[in-house]
């Protein structure tokens, strides 16, 4: 298994390569696109100014890097677009043809179609915004030319592996680290990248600094509870809707009980606040992840600060390396990947797990 490490910034190459990372993953949001569609328009699934490259000329170095340490580049351009986007698409793709990226996530079936029309001849993956949910709808866009398939991450392991199984004739990648969104990627509806427009700099301010998650990181130090109410009630301005502190009220049907109900709301509502952008891990995963055949672990955070990702990506390289070289039961390889984690990060993971058990 590959670990694929996301990066807005060619200089991050080296490092996260020299960290273990042999596959990368970015978007570029470039000023042309950005004038005419905004930010909260952008070519692909990364709203935000500071998640993305900001020219093909930093892609262009990023591969060339990635290549010469012997690492692959993806581009994203796994948004959906309107009619009228195509044609500013198009010139985004003449220019991406003259690049030699290893592979395209995409997300619409029409720019699948468009890259046949324009003889695209590198890889093709397709995002979990795909909505990709069993064999059939894997193989319908392997027959649009797709190569690899990333399994939708609000899956647990069972869905994961009995898909997998199916899916023999394709290349099957799964999220690992970061952002777990309970949602279904490719039907949220919400509006993310807004307060950019409003605030301008002041906003992308905090993110460049990386102010966002240190407070994130404050709050995994925190017990569960405390957390959530501290992030429900917090005044900071999310730069997503997803993010916002919705109320849910549960109804109780069949043999739900008062206190069944109870713990649905407060689950729901600990995934409406910032407190869901904690940073859940699915180190604990990799036996099973292996066993269905993953070939590569998606590592999300473009906007992470690099000694972030350059962390996620050793942690993640040694539990790859115990997996490999050491003989474990399933139990004692989970001791392991606590034990890890809470060395690299000075933390326990608090079972803020990316495949709980029960979902």
């Amino acid at each position: 298994m590959k670990i694929l490490s996301p990066i807005n910034n060619p200089d991050e190459v080296t490092p996260l390569a020299e960290a273990g990372a042999l596959e990368f993953y970015a978007g570029v949001l470039d000023t042309a696109w950005r004038q005419k569609y905004t930010n909260v328009g952008s070519i692909n699934r990364r709203e935000w100014s500071t998640s993305n490259l900001t020219s093909y000329d930093d892609l262009d170095r990023a591969v060339k890097d990635a290549h010469k340490a012997g690492a692959k580049l993806f581009l994203t351009l796994n948004a959906l677009y309107t009619a009228h986007q195509y044609e500013a698409l198009k010139k985004n793709l003449e220019q991406i043809m003259k690049i030699p990226v290893d592979a395209v996530i995409v997300a619409d079936p029409g720019l699948l179609l468009t890259l046949k029309e324009m003889n695209w001849d590198k890889e093709i993956h397709m995002s979990t915004g795909a909505t990709i949910f069993n064999h059939r709808s894997a193989r319908f866009y392997h027959d649009l030319g797709a190569t690899r398939v990333v399994i939708p991450r609000h899956n647990n392991l069972k869905e994961i592996a009995a898909m997998a199984e199916k899916i023999d004739f394709m290349e099957k990648e799964c999220f690992i680290f970061n952002s777990g969104c309970k949602n279904i990627d490719g039907f949220c509806t919400y509006h993310h990248g807004v307060n950019e427009i409003l605030h301008k700099d002041s906003y992308k301010l905090p993110k460049k600094l990386g102010l966002d998650y240190a407070f994130l990181k404050m709050l995994r130090t925190l017990p569960h509870a405390a957390s959530c109410k501290l992030a429900r009630a917090c005044n900071f301005k999310t730069d997503s809707a997803c993010l916002l502190s919705w109320n849910v009220k549960p109804e109780i049907v069949g043999s739900w009980s008062e206190n069944q109900a109870k713990k649905a709301r407060e689950w729901m509502e600990s995934t409406f606040s910032l407190y869901s952008g904690l940073d859940p891990c699915g180190a604990c995963a990799l036996p099973a992840m292996k066993e269905a055949g993953i070939v590569s672990l998606k590592i999300v955070g473009r906007e992470n600060p690099t000694y972030k990702k350059i962390r996620d990506v050793k942690y993640l390289n040694t539990m790859i390396n115990i997996l490999n070289n050491e003989k474990l039961s399933s139990e004692e390889y989970k001791k392991e990947a606590k034990k890890h984690y809470r060395e690299v990060y000075g933390a326990d993971c608090k079972e803020w797990c990316y495949f709980p058990e029960e979902k």
